[in-house]
């Protein structure tokens, strides 16, 4: 039987879906990890824009917040989506059945479509109207473009992001056919070798993670990785990004410290 048939057959509605996920989370969570006898357990559905599913703890209470994607799930994916980030809270391998269960709801090209249509009316990525101080992206766009990619690579918009970050220094949306670069990268002590790796690796998305009827290809397949590696300065902009991240790092960790001492 296909996924969608499931959906359709055995999903939950309205309220009862909610109490369904309470009922699983406060079931199902403590039985299998024992860090989670202890305390309350709150699951809900979040209007998230992609499939995103989070769970964290406030006091003694375990917060779980399930993208409301999922609200029409069949049990066993809901049952699979508490259980992969129960492991990741317990620092546990997921089990393959639920990796698979999940991998089919959230393949399956009715979930993938109503996943689109909300990243195009609510998930595009800001992107500042201001130039970079030190380094022109657009440029290095087209330079990139031009000498890798035979000028076969339409992004729409390339720019720098609203807010200054370590853990994502790029990122392509496929909805939105677009580039957002921290601005962080926007310092002298960036050399233009260092953007121009970061953007060749977005535009890689870009030509590998083009959407066919509905679907998008795995984030950094095999053919992704070689074509990466095959990039002049790969070894040297990696190695330069893991120094300047951790010492931008440590050097934010310390002004906090000051702050709050």
């Amino acid at each position: 039987m296909s996924q969608k048939k499931l959906i359709s057959m055995h999903s939950p509605r309205g309220k009862e879906s909610s109490y369904l996920l309470q009922t699983l989370a406060s079931s199902i969570l403590p039985a299998n990890f024992p860090l989670f006898r202890k305390g309350e357990i709150e699951a809900t559905f979040y209007p998230y824009i992609g499939l995103t599913h989070t769970i964290r703890r406030k006091g003694t209470t375990w917060v779980v917040r399930i993208s409301d994607h999922c609200r029409h799930a069949p049990e066993p994916v809901l049952e699979a989506i508490l259980m992969i980030l129960a492991c990741k809270v317990a620092r546990k391998r997921p089990q393959p059945q639920h990796r698979h269960e999940y991998e089919l709801f959230r393949k399956d090209s009715v979930v993938v479509e109503a996943v689109r249509q909300r990243r195009l009316l609510k998930g595009k990525k800001q992107i500042a109207k201001k130039t970079g101080k030190h380094h022109s992206l657009r440029e290095i766009y087209r330079e990139i473009n031009q000498s890798y990619f035979n000028n076969q690579v339409d992004i729409e918009k390339v720019g720098w992001g609203m807010r200054k970050g370590l853990t994502r220094l790029g990122h392509y949306d496929p909805v939105h056919h677009t580039i957002t670069i921290s601005p962080t990268l926007d310092s002298p002590a960036v050399p233009k070798f260092v953007l121009s790796y970061v953007l060749y690796h977005e535009m890689l998305h870009a030509v590998f993670e083009t959407e066919s009827s509905g679907r998008i290809r795995t984030h950094h397949s095999p053919e992704f990785r070689r074509a990466e590696t095959a990039y002049p300065d790969f070894s040297k902009a990696k190695n330069f990004l893991g120094n300047f991240c951790r010492k931008r790092s440590k050097f934010s960790k310390s002004r906090w410290m000051k702050k709050k001492g």
